[in-house]
């Protein structure tokens, strides 16, 4: 583990700061997120513009679109974590315009519905919205070009909103589908009880009661969350999803499902590389500025995003 990180789990523990399972969510909404305190300030971008795309219910979602300098290599659907009761766009500010410029990709940042005011499926709908808008004629209107990639992307519950969205999608057979899917640290199933799960219960930035409180909230109905939409491993045929790469924190809760969800899409004949940051927490992607690891992690994602925008 970098010292940086072991400094941070530290004053974390000195700080004893209130859990997000011990508090409202408007009290979790209301602290500063990781994003705030660690990535430092956003860099500029050649262009960045908000607006709405139409989702379900009538729901006017907001989405911020990223143009970096030069013609876009792709376009990345970015979903925020946040276990869908927090985070915003304005928060993942500063990362999704360091991605814009890395990559050289647009970004469609997505602010989906959060809960418990809008729970499963609404964040799902407005997944779907986002990645059908990025995948129409008015994503090719709004960048001034058809994007040569479509890639969706997504840290936590947002990685579990764009690996749902993207095999939704792609199972429509749309003209314009999905070509890859980057997904950090993702929710990908509703089992407490895996190895991560007690290996790291307690001591790590998110715990296991936390998984717990963002569960009870997103999908209170228990019965519901075995859902392929709600818990992507349930997914009955995963071979529609689009090319994946999976990276995980090696201290999270997280890990275990994340891994087993790339050996499932690998066993559906679907190409997955699933990575391990192996002394990484979760939320590293908020770290890439300030632990070496989590900066190498977050390389392998640029490698292949343009390993496929060079396609």
């Amino acid at each position: 583990m970098d010292k940086e990180i072991e400094d941070l789990l530290q004053k974390v523990k000195e700080a004893n700061r209130k859990p997000f399972w011990q508090s409202t969510p408007q009290e979790a909404r209301s602290g500063p997120m990781l994003m705030a305190l660690l990535f430092g300030e956003p860099p500029a971008v050649e262009r960045d513009e908000s607006f709405t795309i139409p989702s379900s219910h009538g729901h006017a979602l907001p989405v911020r679109l990223y143009v970096p300098s030069g013609t876009p290599k792709g376009l990345i659907v970015y979903f925020h974590g946040g276990g869908w009761v927090i985070g915003t766009v304005a928060g993942y500010h500063p990362f999704t315009a360091t991605l814009a410029n890395r990559t050289g990709c647009a970004v469609l940042s997505v602010d989906y519905r959060l809960a418990p005011e809008h729970a499963f499926p609404l964040p799902v709908d407005d997944a779907l919205a986002a990645v059908r808008w990025a995948a129409s004629e008015e994503a090719v209107k709004a960048l001034g070009v058809a994007p040569g990639a479509l890639i969706t992307m997504g840290d936590s519950a947002g990685g579990n909103l764009a690996t749902v969205a993207s095999r939704v999608h792609n199972a429509a057979g749309p003209a314009r589908k999905v070509d890859l899917q980057v997904l950090a640290y993702p929710v990908a199933d509703h089992d407490f009880d895996t190895g991560s799960y007690h290996e790291f219960a307690e001591g790590n930035l998110l715990t296991r009661n936390d998984m717990k409180w963002f569960w009870n909230h997103y999908c209170p109905d228990e019965a519901r969350r075995s859902h392929p939409d709600a818990s992507p491993m349930h997914a009955s045929d995963l071979a529609v999803s689009p090319e994946a790469l999976i990276v995980t924190a090696g201290r999270d809760p997280l890990r275990d499902e994340g891994e087993a969800y790339g050996a499932r899409l690998k066993a559906a004949g679907v190409p997955t590389e699933v990575v391990r940051g192996e002394g990484l927490v979760h939320g590293f992607l908020a770290m890439i500025h300030y632990a070496p690891s989590a900066g190498r992690a977050f390389e392998k994602m640029v490698a292949a995003i343009a390993r496929v925008t060079a396609k």
